[in-house]
């Protein structure tokens, strides 16, 4: 059979308008979808008006009494003394964002509002309150949100690179660097930031990403769903397979251990091997640290979610069996992190994908005193130990 030049020509008009067909009608038109159905906004800067009354906050956090007292009491001293007096409810900071985000667009770096944020992340990194959130519908950059930490007001949106779940971020304060639970190549990583980046960070400025500091691909874990600083080391968790590994840190701040490989023109740097592997609840959100104690925070869906409490973090294996005592919180607890005396909680509930499912409504930056929380755990270690007697 003879192919004619016609025939050929025909051929690639037809290739041609196949692949502007399939363009339109697979990520074009998951795009169209996208602004036909993510819910408009008229803002143009990312928000910080919160997305619950301040009574649908506190009918939820009464809910959950023992965590709720956390929230509030302000002195060991009440504890000590049988008082129950509590604080009120207007010092905990509005999560910004989930009404509205300025991000960029995964499809053309343009810069764009985002109404579809879900919050993560929570950590204090010198003067200021980090959070993180990543677009539910993944259209939009993963974002950091900067509060001033004594006053609570918003300052700045930081956009990171493409749509990673961003489901910890951590503070080195040796070397001021913000370090970033991400992925690339569907491959587990760590991301650091300075801080100094980010106080200079402008996106209006920029319209791009901020730069980060040191990338590293985590080859001994699937997914790092959240991550936690202590001592020099990072410890990164996994959400699905319940496990922790811990990487070490140099003076400088680096993640030690690292090899670089080539793929394609590309060098990444990659760690094949942790220090240390933990095994612990599945499920977790996030992990912290104060004196003696771990703090583990566990959530699925809707359901209540638990704080858990250990001691020795040298432990191999963490089980239920194992905590020394366990509270419930509102549901959807993501990160947790402590910052001297005090533990940082956030939840994903204000997000517009579970406003619809959530029975609990936090809207806000829960902080807990730890002072009081240790009372608390030690007068109930107390209480077992003469019940055992």
């Amino acid at each position: 059979m003879r192919i004619t030049k016609q025939s050929w020509w025909i051929l690639g008009v037809t290739v041609v308008l196949t692949a502007l067909f399939l363009g339109y009608y697979g990520w074009g038109y998951r795009y169209l979808k996208l602004k036909e159905t993510e819910p408009p906004t008229t803002a143009t800067t990312t928000t910080t008006a919160p997305v619950y009354s301040q009574a649908q906050f506190e009918k939820t956090m009464k809910k959950y009494k023992a965590f709720d007292a956390f929230a509030r009491l302000t002195s060991v001293a009440d504890i000590e003394s049988g008082k129950s007096s509590l604080g009120g409810y207007t010092d905990f900071p509005i999560m910004p964002g989930t009404n509205a985000t300025q991000s960029i667009s995964v499809q053309d770096g343009s810069l764009e509002m985002c109404t579809t944020m879900t919050p993560q992340g929570v950590v204090v990194a010198g003067q200021y309150l980090i959070t993180s959130a990543y677009d539910h519908d993944g259209f939009h950059n993963s974002v950091l949100y900067v509060q001033d930490l004594k006053t609570r007001r918003y300052i700045k949106t930081v956009v990171l690179k493409v749509t990673p779940h961003v489901g910890g971020v951590a503070y080195d304060p040796r070397n001021q660097l913000v370090w970033v639970c991400s992925q690339r190549n569907r491959q587990s990583e760590l991301v650091s930031i300075k801080l100094s980046d980010i106080e200079k960070y402008d996106l209006n400025k920029t319209k791009k990403p901020i730069a980060y500091h040191q990338r590293a691909l985590l080859g001994s874990i699937t997914r790092a769903s959240f991550v936690t600083y202590d001592a020099g080391k990072l410890y990164v968790g996994s959400y699905r397979t319940g496990n922790i590994q811990h990487y070490q840190l140099s003076k400088n701040g680096r993640l030690t251990g690292t090899n670089s490989i080539k793929v394609g023109t590309n060098i990444f740097e990659t760690i094949t091997n942790a220090l240390l592997k933990q095994d612990v609840l599945t499920q977790v959100q996030g992990m912290a640290f104060y004196k003696n104690y771990i703090i583990l925070s566990q959530s699925f869906g809707p359901g209540r979610s638990r704080l858990w409490v250990f001691d020795n973090r040298n432990r191999s294996v963490y089980r239920e069996s194992d905590a020394l005592a366990r509270f419930y919180a509102p549901s959807h607890l993501e990160q947790i992190s402590t910052s001297g005396g005090t533990l940082w909680a956030n939840f994903e509930s204000s997000a517009r994908a579970y406003r619809g499912t959530s029975h609990d409504h936090i809207d806000r930056l829960v902080h807990l005193n730890l002072e009081s929380f240790k009372a608390i755990v030690d007068a109930e270690l107390q209480q077992k130990g003469a019940a055992t007697k």
